[in-house]
């Protein structure tokens, strides 16, 4: 039918619009693409013939033939729309395959009011022309002259709202206009509301506040190609409202709402509640909208000149021409559009010129002629000053726009949702206002300032008080309007839904502006006889209003992207965009999408993320704020109404003031003295907490800071400065303890969150130390830190090539050489670990030495500490027995795994090197053998089976890691969590740097410098990121501690320093791998490449953020069901791909939990031991051998060598329990996700291909978790996030994700006969033990005894040299190391760092 000529589809059109089918729904999609075709070119020709009638009308308006004219074309243009709606209706869209079809019918077939039958569609149309006119015809008589009756509201009664402080006269007229026309229609409104409400639910809506709300919604066909699964309705879109106005509300609009009260009781002494709602008929606006008029009343410097410049614009010949080719020049200048040549013939700009009466409210039009024509225009009485200069760009704005998307369907040549084609046009306003384009660019210099009596104030500077001026303005008209433009649909919603009823339509009203906004009646209860809503043009008109809203909020954000963009730095409300092309070119990519994609599609492209977010706006207005914060303290005025200010009354009440001593005195002085212990007093003992809080916060944020410095540039300086810095804090510590901690009972308090406080600071760590010891023991730990770091091995084939462990690791990984890989396995194990085992046997001592003064035994007990819960009884014994008894649940499937590993690499590198009980630990990919990934390739069950792996894509099609880090964060903000900080933007490091020595070890650190909200806090990544899959991976996890550390960092007076951690050390761990485990599935990986591919040829490196596509709908096919291996059936490329997939899973995952488990069991065993015994490197050995079935190449030396010692965490002394404990509760956490994410669709079969990507519910409930921080017991944050009764840890979710692969093993075993385990106590094989050796023998006989000699020597050698065989086991892998969080509570340092393992 594509070629069909256009006769035959009008025919079709014709008879669709004329005939109303009685059939069912049609189906055919061609034929639909058809009609939407032919009905477009029908919409561009009504919707023309419509404007042209009106523009003749509005810009002539003493012609009645125009108006009639103009009147009778909108008629018809609506009843045009309303067929097309109803026919629009017969089709069955649902089931198209083309998305933009789709769309065009969904929207296009909503009948609105049209689904009424005719009778009620009459009524309808009756009661809201009633309504409008009522409010139209309105006039009031003057106070002054009551005999005079014809003011109307333009000009007469907003000039006076505007302009009189005469408080009788604001009152008389703000009643007498809500007398005059809500009072008057309030019978009307309320069958109105009956009617409307109606024809919303016959057009499939639930009431006309959701119907209004369509425009914002994103359905699922929708979400599943644009927004990647993420569907928003009416109801998620006004929550979403809801928290950006409580946001707005406490971060800037209630301080604003309070210095205006303040300064207004200046102006009306004695009339104003200074702890009340301000009456909103003073407020210079009928409505208290916006607060703009009463600026000179409360600017912050009333001497200060205003920074208008209309002045200047007279002074330098501005006329009205030239203000429009300012404006056109500001949009070339960023690569916008020029306007057009019928633009400048058509538009009215100047209403002296033009010589007839017009409209003057300024319009910007478009003519719908789309792709076909180029006729916009503005209509505008435009004077020469700096207010119409800012709206001529405003309305230039609005055509830009046009212009953009002329070349849409007509449908969709609209702003993405209704806010967005006013945020545009005010989005260039924000640049046009700046001092920095009216001087430079257009020449119009302000005022300058000159010191005055009220000007004195010394700690600003002049410009800055302008600047403050200016922000003060912008509030009264930007701030002041929000919620005002978030009430007035908050309350038709109401209405709608009947949570407002008739019975209390004026009460609900002034709930709200109370409520919200602070503002009350002048005087008197207005009662159910007056409807005061009805007093705003917007409700009779039924104009839905809430676009106002979301366009003052986006605007913020659209200018915060374009500036940054632009490279612009400093405060935000100083940035121009003005000659900047690249801010222009992602402002015209995201106009022309126009209303064809959702908006969050383009609010995430011109705005940084797909929710609406006030952030820009608070950070624009920054330096207000902390003005008003200032002015407000300095003041002592209570920030809010209600509410928020009962506290302060009832301490105002509860003092006298005492003029005989000038003093306050209490009430309640007369009471008798307490004889109350102080060491009881619960009162003092918080505000000594406090304090104490207080002070090591800054402490620990210079600490942090000190040791950011060492990390990225590792020098004996850095160093230096940073142990005397956390020194510093050990010192105060102590300090605060002696006198707070140790000094209080607090186990008689009633605060459970005050004893928290206390338990969890009960435990001085090395700060117990006395200053010598505890500089010792600094000092040691620093010096086997270096070591660690410093430590280099030459090049096995190249004797002046050398390597440190970032590159031994790569070798490690990558080699498949045994003897290369012996090679480097011993040799850094004898430049890492061997070098420090003196120091370690000090660290022993000193570090028991601070256990014993803790109360604890030894140090393994102190460092168990943070895992026990006093009001559980749940003790480190109790902690000690659960993480045994999960690894007794987890140990027969990982002999499993070590079982088909061992047969692998006994395939590849032959009995000799490999044999029946232990794999060789050199041979796991890996330096430590604690994950063996990186030996895949070695061992895949299927290997002729990829599974995905986008390095290559990664490397191929990304500038710099940079974009790596903005795609994890796109994951984050997909759940609803945090975007990224400025600073986190500024200084994290992500590459090495050739002038700096950077410790490449990952870790994210938080330096506790919240206030407020996460957007203001210093958060950061270290780590040397290079284009590949693992680094992409690793970055999602370390990102997953700063989500940690800046949910738990909230609120301001609630969160102390002890609060801000994980609930327990394996917390941390765990949210950044539980994230991890949706990345790495198949699909988020395929969905990524996908992503970068198609991003292969932008020029920019630029890449937008991930939003699009559906990866929660991943169906597994394990075949016959059986999940065994190719011989049971299961023979499905997928099915392979999944094994392969968990097979590579498990070698990072459950290869790695022996380690985990051991490496703390044997620092455990050592600090009881107390250096009675020095094998250390035995008793390491006995654990990897026993429990992880690992061997070491060749013999090691059981005191001599200390091969514990190459691992990090030995050497700077982390405790590594964390880890297990994370690896088990990733994997619950997952699940649970998972159940959220998918609801009843959840499958436990296919749990490890789950991605929760785009899952706002997943998130609100992970954020819910990651919000306590450690402010509740662990076990208690586990049972309410898990959803049971039960908060302990458990195997069964981890070994459910591995079954299939679990399943698999068994067969494969089975069919080898293949012998699982190994051996245990066979460590003393492995060593070189002096009782092997002969001993020194007198030689008495000579030759005789000689030969005896040598004999024994050789026998020696061939003994030792058949160990070394069988010394020579199984191979490993490496995955990148689980990420710690080096804030390691008080045994080391408490860094606000996060590490990986």
């Amino acid at each position: 039918m594509r070629g069909h000529t256009r006769g035959p589809c009008l025919a079709l059109l014709g008879l669709a619009l004329l005939v109303s089918p009685l059939h069912a729904l049609n189906t055919n999609e061609v034929e639909a693409e058809e009609f939407m075709k032919e009905l477009n070119v029908r919409f561009n020709h009504e919707c023309n013939k419509e404007m042209v009638a009106r523009w003749d009308y509005i810009t002539d308006v003493t012609d009645p033939d125009k108006e009639a004219t103009a009147n009778a074309a909108a008629v018809s243009y609506l009843n045009f729309k309303g067929e097309a709606a109803v026919n629009s209706s017969q089709y069955a869209y649902d089931g198209f395959n083309d998305i933009e079809l789709y769309r065009r019918f969904r929207f296009l077939s909503k009948k609105g009011p049209g689904a009424l039958d005719q009778e009620e569609l009459t009524e309808y149309k009756a009661l809201q022309a009633n309504m409008e006119t009522t409010y139209s015809t309105a006039t009031i008589c003057d106070f002054y002259n009551p005999q005079q009756c014809d003011l109307i509201l333009e000009p007469d009664i907003e000039a006076i709202m505007a302009s009189s402080t005469n408080w009788d006269e604001l009152k008389y007229v703000w009643e007498q206009w809500r007398d005059n026309t809500g009072k008057l229609m309030r019978k009307d409104f309320v069958r109105f509301v009956e009617l409307s409400n109606k024809a919303a639910t016959l057009d499939g809506f639930d009431n006309t506040g959701s119907y209004w709300l369509n425009g914002y919604t994103v359905d699922q066909r929708e979400a599943d190609t644009y927004t990647g699964g993420h569907t928003l309705n009416p109801v998620e879109f006004r929550e979403m409202l809801s928290s950006v106005w409580d946001q707005v509300s406490e971060g800037l609009y209630k301080k604003l709402h309070a210095y205006v009260r303040m300064r207004l009781q200046e102006v009306y002494p004695g009339k104003i509640d200074p702890t009340g709602p301000i009456p909103s008929h003073i407020l210079g606006n009928m409505w208290a909208q916006t607060w703009g008029n009463i600026g000179h009343y409360v600017m912050p410097f009333s001497d200060v000149p205003s920074f208008d410049v209309t002045d200047k614009m007279h002074e330098n010949g501005w006329d009205i021409m030239r203000m429009f080719k300012a404006a056109e020049d500001f949009f070339e200048s960023i690569s916008l559009y020029p306007m057009t040549q019928v633009f400048w013939d058509r538009s009215v700009i100047n209403q002296t010129a033009w010589g007839k009466m017009m409209v003057c409210h300024a319009s910007a039009e478009d003519f719908c002629l789309g792709p076909d024509g180029d006729d916009y225009r503005i209509k505008m009485c435009t004077e020469v000053n700096m207010e119409d200069l800012i709206t001529v760009h405003h309305e230039m704005g609005h055509i830009e726009y046009f212009m953009a998307y002329k070349d849409l369907p007509h449908v969709f040549r609209d702003s993405a949702n209704p806010g967005f084609h006013e945020a545009i046009g005010d989005l260039i306003a924000l640049s046009v206002s700046t001092p920095k384009h009216l001087e430079n660019i257009l020449g119009l210099t302000r005022k300058t300032s000159t010191s005055s009596k009220n000007t004195k104030d010394t700690r600003y500077t002049d410009e800055e008080k302008q600047d403050l001026n200016f922000l003060m303005e912008m509030a009264l008209e930007k701030i002041a309007f929000l919620p005002f433009g978030y009430l007035i649909d908050k309350y038709r919603w109401g209405v709608y839904d009947n949570s407002i009823t008739t019975e209390e339509l004026n009460a609900g009203w002034w709930n709200l502006r109370e409520s919200l906004q602070g503002v009350t009646t002048p005087e008197d209860v207005r009662g159910e006889e007056f409807f005061d809503p009805g007093a705003k043009y917007h409700v009779p008109a039924n104009v839905p209003y809430i676009r106002y809203f979301v366009s003052f909020i986006v605007q913020f954000q659209f200018h915060e992207r374009l500036c940054a963009a632009a490279g612009h730095t400093g405060p935000l409300h100083t940035c121009d965009i003005y000659g900047n092309q690249e801010a222009g070119t992602i402002l015209r990519e995201a106009l022309k999408k126009g209303f064809s994609e959702p908006w969050p599609v383009v609010l995430k492209e011109l705005g940084g993320s797909e929710n609406i977010d006030p952030q820009a706006i608070i950070k624009y207005f920054d330096p207000l704020i902390k003005f008003l914060d200032v002015a407000l303290a300095e003041a002592d005025q209570c920030i809010g109404w209600g509410e928020d200010c009962i506290k302060i009354i009832d301490d105002l009440e509860k003092t006298t003031f005492s003029p005989e001593n000038n003093t306050m005195e209490s009430s309640m002085s007369t009471e008798e003295p307490t004889t109350e212990s102080p060491s009881l007093n619960e009162t003092q003992a918080l505000e000594d907490m406090d304090a104490m809080d207080a002070e090591l916060t800054v402490l620990v944020q210079n600490a942090t800071l000190y040791d950011w410095e060492y990390y990225t540039n590792e020098s004996d300086a850095t160093a230096a400065d940073a142990n005397a810095a956390w020194a510093l804090v050990s010192h105060v510590f102590r300090d605060w303890y002696n006198k707070t901690i140790a000094f209080y009972e607090y186990e008689e308090f009633e605060s459970e969150d005050l004893k928290r406080r206390f338990r969890l600071q009960k435990n001085l760590g090395t700060s117990a130390l006395s200053d010598k010891d505890l500089d010792r023991y600094s000092a040691i730990v620093k010096n086997m830190t270096s070591i660690y770091n410093e430590g280099r091995v030459v090049d096995m084939n190249n004797d002046t090539v050398s390597y440190g462990i970032d590159e031994l690791e790569i070798k490690m990984a990558e080699t498949k050489d045994a003897k290369e890989l012996e090679h480097y396995w011993t040799e850094w194990r004898s430049h890492s670990g061997k070098l420090m085992i003196d120091d370690f046997e000090e660290y022993i001592t000193l570090l028991n030495t601070a256990a014993q003064a803790n109360d604890f035994s030894d140090a393994g007990e102190m460092w168990v500490d943070v895992y026990t819960e006093p009001t559980l009884n749940y003790t480190s014994q109790n902690f000690k027995s659960e993480i045994e008894s999960l690894w007794k649940e987890l140990e027969g499937f990982y002999k499993q795994l070590h079982a088909y590993i061992r047969f692998s690499l006994k395939e590849h590198y032959g009995d000799d090197i490999v044999d029946s009980d232990f794999i060789p630990a050199h041979l796991l990919g890996n330096m430590w053998a604690q994950s063996w990934e990186n030996i895949y390739d070695l061992v895949a069950p299927y290997p002729e089976v990829p599974i995905p792996d986008i390095s290559e894509a990664l490397a191929e099609n990304i500038v710099d890691t940079d974009e790596m880090v903005r795609i994890a964060e796109d994951f984050f903000t997909s759940l609803g969590l945090y975007n990224m900080t400025q600073s986190f933007n500024d200084n994290s490091v992500f590459e090495q740097n050739e002038q700096e020595s950077i410790i490449c070890h990952a870790s994210a650190w938080d330096f506790y410098n919240i206030v407020d909200d996460p957007s203001e806090g210093d958060f950061r990544i270290k780590m040397c990121a290079d284009k590949n899959q693992e680094d992409f991976i690793v970055i999602h996890h370390e990102m997953g501690h700063t989500e940690y550390q800046m949910s738990y960092s909230i609120p301001r007076g609630e969160r102390p320093l002890v609060f801000r951690d994980g609930a327990n050390p394996g917390f941390h761990e765990a949210i950044g791998d539980t994230i991890a485990l949706s990345v790495s599935t198949p699909s988020h990986l395929k969905m990524i490449e996908n992503y970068l591919t198609s991003n292969a040829n932008n020029a920019t490196g630029d890449f937008d953020m991930i939003s699009h596509g559906s990866f929660f709908e991943t169906e597994l096919d394990y075949g016959n069901g059986t999940n065994g291996n190719e011989t049971n059936g299961n023979s499905t490329s997928e099915y392979k791909q999944n094994i392969n997939f968990l097979m590579k899973t498990a070698l990072a995952k459950i290869a790695f939990l022996p380690y985990a488990y051991i490496l703390d069991q044997w620092r455990w065993e050592l600090f009881e031991d107390n250096n009675k015994h020095d094998d250390y490197n035995r008793k390491w050995w006995e654990l990897r051998l026993d429990v992880q079935g690992i061997c070491p190449p060749g013999l090691r030396h059981p005191n001599e060598d200390f091969d514990a010692g190459s691992k990090y965490h030995v050497a700077d002394s982390v405790p590594y329990i964390r880890y297990f404990v994370a690896h088990i509760l990733q994997f619950q956490f997952h699940h649970r996700l998972c159940e959220i994410a998918f609801g009843d669709q959840f499958e436990e079969t296919e749990v490890f291909n789950c991605d929760i990507y785009n899952s706002i519910d997943a998130g609100t409930e992970l954020k819910k978790l990651l919000n306590r921080g450690a402010s509740v017991e662990w076990h208690e944050q586990l049972r309410d996030f898990m959803g049971g009764s039960n908060g302990s840890m458990n195997a069964i979710a981890i070994l459910n994700y591995f079954s299939p692969l679990q399943d698999y093993l068994d067969e494969f075993i089975k069919n080898n006969s293949i012998e699982v385990g190994w051996k245990e106590g066979q460590v003393d094989h492995y060593m070189i033990d002096s009782a092997y050796i002969p001993a020194t023998v007198p030689i008495v006989v000579g030759v005789v005894l000689a030969v005896m000699v040598l004999i024994v020597i050789i026998a020696y050698f061939v003994g030792q040299a058949r160990q070394k065989k069988k010394a020579k086991k199984n191979a490993a892998s490496s995955t990148p190391e689980n990420i710690e969080i080096s804030v390691q509570n008080t045994e080391t340092k408490s860094t606000g760092s996060v590490d990986s393992n």
